[in-house]
């Protein structure tokens, strides 16, 4: 009985650490496949990002965007090329209101997959996104 609730809490302690994660399978059927997991955390005025990424691809480069509203539709500007080995961002002056983000993680073919944030709210923050 104690060996079945352990292995039941080692199951449920790696189901929650990956429940964050969005997983992506390659519709070619070429078997590729990635596991992103991108948070966005509200703390105070400022907006951090996390991210990890595994992937069978071959990533040729990665680029954090942000979006504006403007007039009916959203303006996407790039805020953020990023290194392999970088994990984080923060961003300093994010706009008043609903502000919207996407990390993209383009392969050496030049195909881009898209990934929105979760977002979160650190204690103590002022406000919501």
């Amino acid at each position: 009985m104690r060996g079945q609730i352990l292995i039941f809490s080692i199951m449920a302690l790696l189901a929650f650490s990956h429940a964050d994660a969005q997983r992506y399978r390659n519709q070619s059927n070429l078997g590729y496949e990635e596991m992103v997991k991108f948070i966005a955390w509200k703390n105070g005025d400022i907006v951090e990002f996390n991210w990890e990424i595994k992937s069978t691809r071959n990533i040729a480069h990665i680029e954090l965007k942000k979006g504006n509203i403007n007039a009916n539709s959203i303006e996407w500007e790039t805020v953020k090329e990023i290194k392999d080995d970088e994990k984080k961002y923060v961003d300093y002056l994010p706009n008043l209101g609903k502000v919207f983000y996407k990390l993209i993680v383009i392969d050496d073919s030049g195909k881009g997959i898209e990934y929105d944030p979760i977002f979160k709210v650190k204690k103590g923050a002022t406000s919501l996104l």
